[in-house]
């Protein structure tokens, strides 16, 4: 091939032409690129979480989701005064600025307490320890009860007036009574009562000592 011959082919229409149609077929490519990446991601779009607190769990949903949100229920409380299903919390909090298909996480409110498995206490631990187990684990504690027994021991549980027992399932706004010795079987074996008594026992004393904090 000539010089000649390869200039005249350099500068022909048809190579110019081509190299053109593929130079807006590269743009177009990028551009439409460009433009895919924006949308998937919503760079640069944010919107204001709405309030979906005290609404019902179905109408929260439904507003989050055609507002372009995603929504996962990630947690359960329990308020008493409140209807079952009404939205507690969420996160993020209202009026956060987030991306579009944020997932926004909602506590509802359950229709009645959780309720926890009770241990072995009864019969089984001081009040000391019975005190610091069942704090630990969640439950409500209302007033000791004392009753004649080794002071301090733990002898019986009650809710509600009615005796508990290890492994019942007890709603956590319920207040547990211990029922608590209140050493009156030392004093008689210290030779504070009659030898009747120390044959024959003595009936059990009941009252109330303290609130638990």
């Amino acid at each position: 091939m000539t010089f000649r011959t390869f200039f005249q082919k350099l500068t022909s229409r048809y190579l110019w032409g081509n190299l053109l149609a593929m130079g807006i077929v590269l743009a177009a490519i990028g551009t439409g690129f460009y433009f895919f990446l924006d949308f998937y991601t919503y760079h640069g779009q944010t919107i204001e979480v709405p309030d979906v607190r005290g609404q019902s769990s179905e109408v929260a949903q439904r507003k989050l989701r055609a507002a372009g949100f995603q929504v996962e229920v990630s947690d359960t409380g329990y308020m008493p005064r409140l209807a079952g299903d009404l939205i507690l919390d969420q996160q993020p909090l209202p009026g956060t600025p987030v991306k579009l298909n944020r997932v926004i996480y909602l506590t509802v409110n359950a229709s009645s307490a959780r309720t926890i498995a009770l241990p072995d206490i009864a019969d089984n631990c001081s009040l000391r320890e019975a005190k610091m187990r069942l704090s630990a684990m969640g439950f409500k504690l209302g007033a000791v009860k004392r009753v004649t027994g080794d002071r301090d021991w733990v002898y019986s549980i009650e809710v509600a007036g009615k005796t508990v027992h290890t492994g019942d399932r007890i709603p956590i706004n319920q207040p547990l009574i211990l029922l608590v010795g209140d050493g009156a079987d030392e004093e008689i074996f210290n030779g504070n009562d009659s030898l009747d008594q120390l044959i024959h026992g003595h009936d059990s004393v009941v009252y109330e000592e303290e609130i638990i904090e």
